[in-house]
């Protein structure tokens, strides 16, 4: 059964694929600086990246509800510097699920194949991620009417004890560091962003959920479920950090509370007002970013 994929979808995607892929390979390389890595290293991280991007694409192509938001999201350089690690496939994941379960209504034949497919995605993380187990909340989302609860919830409730199962599983990510095992603070890169590109990038991730207020939002109920979510994740990513022998957050990294950010852009999304699919000039703001990303980085690895 195919979903799906409208203009906008196409225009994110290959803009994600032509901005995105110079710019990861630019960080990787930068990571490898100073290394002499075998060539099934490098084939790993080269792995890595493929599936980053081609998860992404899947989640940008898909979506119906907060594209921008979630090429901004895959594209901000914590998510790039994390495509060619274990943690790139994790978020591509949380994005291509919050993009699986974006319709509203989730209504017609595409509805149980996105929702199954959201669920394998959310199983995935939590394989990989435990604390990322409230990504689950969002297969409840959107709520059902009244008369049809009852139905609804005997569809649902199945898939959400199905993904969030490999978090009772006993060593539930062979092989994946835990959060915050590699160190560095909050900022996972391996250098330092010029001033002007994170400037670029904050006005990117400010400016369009100001600027963009045409279409409805998720109802009232919807949001606050969906932000819970979202803090009960963070709680469980910062409390074994604060727990450890330690103490302190010193070993938390960006990378650890992004596979949280689908859910409230979910949360937050609006829908779009009839058929009209043009683009506005905010909505380009992290398109803008990006393409910085892919010039800067890419110097920045030639000099490196």
């Amino acid at each position: 059964m195919s979903l799906p994929i409208t203009g906008d979808g196409r225009f994110w995607a290959l803009a994600f694929l032509g901005l995105g892929f110079p710019a990861c390979l630019a960080l990787a390389w930068i990571g490898l600086t100073g290394e002499t890595p075998s060539a099934l290293a490098v084939c790993g991280r080269l792995a890595g990246i493929a599936a980053f991007l081609g998860l992404g694409l899947a989640a940008l192509a898909l979506a119906t509800r907060g594209r921008a938001a979630l090429f901004a999201l895959l594209c901000f350089p914590a998510s790039l510097a994390a495509a060619s690690g274990p943690d790139g496939p994790v978020l591509a994941l949380a994005a291509l699920a919050a993009a699986l379960l974006s319709p509203r209504p989730m209504t017609g034949r595409h509805g149980s194949a996105r929702r199954a497919g959201a669920a394998l995605a959310i199983a995935l993380v939590v394989l990989a991620r435990p604390a990322c187990a409230p990504l689950v909340g969002m297969l409840l989302v959107p709520f059902p009417p009244p008369g049809r609860r009852v139905r609804a919830w005997r569809e649902r409730l199945p898939l959400a004890a199905l993904a969030l199962l490999p978090a009772l599983l006993p060593a539930a990510s062979p092989g994946l560091p835990p959060p915050g095992a590699a160190g560095g603070g909050l900022v996972s890169l391996p250098v330092p962003l010029p001033g002007f590109l994170t400037g670029v990038w904050a006005a990117a991730l400010l400016v369009p959920p100001v600027a963009l207020r045409r279409g409805p939002l998720p109802p009232p109920a919807e949001r606050l479920w969906l932000s819970g979510c979202a803090l009960l994740g963070l709680w469980l990513a910062v409390l074994p950090q604060a727990l450890a022998p330690a103490g302190g957050l010193g070993g938390m990294q960006a990378r650890d509370l992004l596979p949280l950010a689908p859910m409230l852009i979910l949360a937050f999304a609006r829908g779009r007002i009839g058929t009209a699919a043009a683009l506005r000039w905010p909505a380009l703001l992290p398109v803008l970013a990006a393409a910085l990303d892919a010039v800067v980085l890419p110097m920045i690895a030639l000099r490196a």
